[in-house]
């Protein structure tokens, strides 16, 4: 019969705490059974020397039996000592006082020098007397002995009860710990048979429910453990329901693929046998899948000759798979096509198979061969048409030169009729200072002559020496003044001319070479009228092209008096420079004209581009800046401008052009 693990846990623990008070009564009794032994000793040691002591006066005399009654009377009430006998015997045996209820004889192992020996008392215990046994000193120096005894009836009851107690409690404590033990494998079982059933509940393949845990112990480790193998197996069933729907879902992609594939399908065994074919192999060989399941391909009207089968077979058998080897075929029409073969292994239902993929390439084998016929007349066109493009290629190199001639004359012009520009205005600015410097010498030569009429006539007065040195001063200042600013507007036109006709790489002074440019415009800046605002800083110098920067000033100059100014009374334009960081500067040159639209400033670096067509415009001037300010000076330009809004042209310049 098979006990459960509770009932085997339950009987182990009895056997185990019986064998436990087993042997604590045991030992118990064995110390209680010395215990009594020991003090019975010793209570017969000093009896007995207590009646050594009391008779030993009265034997060396040889007057014992005067005690016999004193002693019979002291023994004759139990309660009154634990003494139950007493005899004293001589050196023979014989006795010479015998006092007392004695139920026995004389141990004779006493007599035989047995027993326990304490103290030079020799002791035996029988039933509920303890025997003793000690020498006396008797008459002429004899030995004889004391033998009495003494009662232990107290002291086994007193043993007794010490062990019933102790048995009692024994079994007090070995019922409460079955006690004990029982509900704690009362509760422990109860968790097992939850474990169980939530177990079986598991075997049954319901995951969804975790055990309960409680506590820290051993049980609640091995729940936590069921609990995360359970939730390991939820997860490994879904991903494996999972799997399993997604190879269900990829076999029916793969039948479906497979029965959808423009390209010519068939899978047979290893010996050849077809086991599935496509759609594309019925369109494109007649053959139908009902006619080729089972049969090998050399039993059906496929092959041109069985030479083929054999020659395909064979590169099978020695590369272990075809790989786009032709081979001849029928056709439905009953003609001889070709087709690239190619084959994969695959293991289907556990067996190995063969997946063959057929080309028609009849069609475009037969178009390669119309090709290759087309090719060999095309070549004598080919060589036709090339000397035909090679004469235009030359007409057009031709062409080609002569547009950027034109281009080279175009920009060549553009720079001539700025320069144009700036003479006309040079000579307009000249005008007011010579026509002021001829005006007054000519009144002071009119002056001078009148007052040296006066004087030769004698008639001049200190007053009219007075006006007449005035006049003079006066007429001087005028000159001079005018014919300085003549000087200088000349010489900004020389540099200015110099500068833009030889292209010179050197240092200049920003502020001046801006304000040698806005000279050269005052003419046309006062027509329109135009208020021009410079923010440079005068200790700014650059070492570059000033022709350049001349150029490009002189375009933006008149863009702004063409464009940005027209049909306006008035309008502001504003040089400002800055320096960004140690090796670049920003210059800016803005107006507040009428602006650019989106799609003109688009197009705004674009050449030829111009709002102006036919109206003397060439569209070269912002491409000439832009050239200019990105090729020659190594800088970069932008434009923000909107309509109504006035234009802004930015220009990040080095300090230091680029060496070209």
């Amino acid at each position: 019969m098979s006990l459960s693990l509770r009932a085997q846990f339950l009987l182990l623990s009895a056997i185990i705490q019986a064998l436990v008070v087993g042997l604590l009564i045991w030992n118990s009794l064995r110390l209680m059974n010395h215990a009594v032994g020991t003090n019975a000793e010793r209570v017969a040691q000093e009896y007995a020397v207590t009646l050594n002591l009391s008779l030993s006066p009265y034997a060396v005399r040889a007057r014992l039996p005067e005690l016999d009654s004193y002693l019979a009377e002291m023994l004759s009430d139990p309660d009154d000592s634990f003494l139950r006998y007493l005899t004293i015997l001589d050196e023979n045996e014989q006795p010479i006082i015998a006092v007392g209820k004695r139920d026995m004889a004389l141990p004779a192992i006493l007599k035989q020098g047995g027993g326990t020996s304490f103290k030079g008392v020799r002791t035996i215990i029988s039933d509920a007397t303890l025997h003793a046994r000690s020498p006396l000193l008797l008459a002429d120096n004899r030995i004889g002995s004391i033998n009495f005894g003494l009662s232990t009836t107290d002291l086994k009851r007193a043993r007794d009860e010490v062990l019933l107690q102790a048995g009692i409690i024994s079994l007090i404590g070995f019922g409460a710990a079955m006690a004990m033990f029982y509900l704690f494998t009362r509760g422990i079982g109860r968790r097992l048979e939850a474990l169980t059933d939530e177990s079986e509940q598991i075997t049954l393949g319901d995951y969804s429910k975790a055990l309960p845990v409680h506590g820290d112990d051993e049980l609640a480790v091995f729940t936590r453990t069921l609990n995360a193998m359970s939730a390991a197996l939820r997860e490994r069933i879904a991903a494996l329901e999972q799997s399993q729907q997604r190879l269900s879902e990829s076999e029916a992609r793969f039948k479906t693929l497979f029965d959808m594939a423009p390209l010519p399908l068939t899978v047979s065994d290893r010996e050849g046998r077809i086991v599935a074919a496509n759609r594309a192999l019925t369109h494109t060989f007649g053959q139908g899948a009902d006619h080729l399941i089972g049969k090998r391909s050399d039993e059906v009207p496929f092959w041109a000759s069985i030479q083929e089968r054999e020659r395909i077979w064979a590169i099978y058998r020695d590369e272990g798979a075809v790989h786009g080897a032709i081979a001849g075929v029928l056709l439905p029409d009953g003609s001889v096509g070709s087709v690239a073969i190619w084959s994969s292994s695959l293991t289907l239902d556990g067996k190995g198979a063969i997946i063959w993929a057929l080309l028609d390439l009849t069609e475009e084998l037969n178009a390669k061969r119309e090709l290759k016929d087309l090719n060999v007349s095309l070549e004598s066109r080919v060589r036709e048409r090339s000397a035909a493009l090679e004469r235009a290629n030359a007409d057009l190199s031709t062409a080609l030169q002569t547009l950027q001639h034109t281009q080279d004359e175009l920009l060549a012009s553009e720079k001539m009729a700025s320069l144009g520009s700036l003479v006309a205005g040079i000579a307009h600015e000249l005008n007011t200072p010579i026509g002021n410097s001829l005006l007054a010498s000519t009144a002071l030569r009119d002056r001078v002559q009148a007052f040296d009429r006066h004087v030769v006539a004698g008639a001049l007065r200190r007053s009219e020496l007075t006006a007449h040195l005035e006049e003079v001063r006066l007429a001087s200042e005028l000159i001079a003044g005018s014919l300085h600013k003549a000087a200088e507007l000349i010489s900004s036109f020389k540099q200015i001319a110099v500068d833009q006709t030889n292209d010179q790489r050197r240092v200049f002074n920003l502020l001046s070479a801006v304000h040698d440019t806005i000279a050269t415009y005052m003419p046309r800046l006062r027509r329109v009228p135009c208020e021009v605002v410079l923010r440079i800083p005068s200790e700014m110098n650059l070492d570059s092209y000033p022709g350049g920067l001349y150029q490009v000033l002189n375009n933006l100059i008149n863009n702004a008096l063409s464009h940005a100014f027209e049909q306006r009374a008035a309008g502001v334009i504003a040089v400002r420079a800055e320096a960004v960081d140690g090796d670049t500067i920003e210059l800016a040159f803005s107006d507040d004209g009428c602006g650019m639209s989106e799609d003109v400033l688009k197009h705004v670096f674009d050449p030829f581009f111009t709002t102006k067509m036919g109206q003397g415009g060439t569209g070269l001037g912002m491409n000439i800046v832009y050239n200019i300010v990105t090729g020659i000076m190594g800088g970069r330009i932008t434009i923000d401008s909107a309509p109504g809004a006035g234009t802004t042209v930015r220009m990040l310049l080095p300090r230091t052009a680029p060496q070209r």
